[in-house]
């Protein structure tokens, strides 16, 4: 049984990708937003209650790199493939989108063949890059002043590569909860409750 509660929050994780596909398909920007919030909420999770309940098993990875793929690489793909028909004068800017989809593919990959046991991803995780454009594209108008189609291009290029890059970035995974071993990872939270509180999430 132990084993089935990992899965459950995967499966969350992919049907909250789903929904969020087709809120954009309707054009109803409001939520389409918080579908991948969810998403990364429920991602956490199942790999919280596999690790807690020592339930980590090859069935679980690859369904979870199934759902990511869905909630990371397609939706946030989308999302962007939609501001470029909305906001760009060049009808070619759109397909570049398509990137994020493709190295998203790669990056899970590479991720389900790696053996490492380290504390860190090798690569830029797909749920940070969608976070990171979800944010940028329904961020409030202040920001939004400052994306233009060609600086959202680079932006794609540039985070598809990092995806893929066999340099090490840090993780949100605890394996203990002392200071000494996880200061970069509670500074970060720190730091980022700060913003929050700061800009009025």
């Amino acid at each position: 049984m132990k084993k089935i509660i990992p899965s459950i929050f995967t499966i969350l994780n992919l049907l909250s990708g789903f929904f969020g596909i087709s809120f954009l398909l309707t054009n109803n920007y409001n939520l389409i937003e918080y579908c991948i919030y969810l998403s990364l909420f429920f991602d956490f999770l199942d790999g919280y209650f596999a690790r807690k309940l020592n339930a980590v098993s090859d069935f679980g990875k690859q369904l979870d790199s199934f759902s990511d793929i869905v909630s990371f690489g397609l939706l946030p793909t989308l999302i962007l493939y939609d501001w470029f028909i909305n906001n760009s004068s060049n009808n070619l800017f759109r397909y570049f989108s398509i990137l994020i989809l493709i190295f998203s593919a790669i990056r899970l990959s590479k991720f389900n063949l790696d053996n490492r046991k380290d504390s860190v991803f090798y690569g830029l995780p797909t749920p940070v890059v969608a976070l990171f454009f979800n944010s940028l594209i329904f961020s409030s108008d202040y920001i939004s002043q400052f994306v233009s189609q060609e600086l959202l291009l680079v932006l794609i290029i540039l985070f598809s590569l990092m995806m893929v890059v066999n340099i090490p970035f840090f993780s949100l995974k605890f394996e203990n909860y002392s200071w000494k071993s996880n200061t970069n990872r509670y500074t970060l939270l720190l730091i980022s409750i700060i913003l929050f509180l700061m800009f009025d999430f």
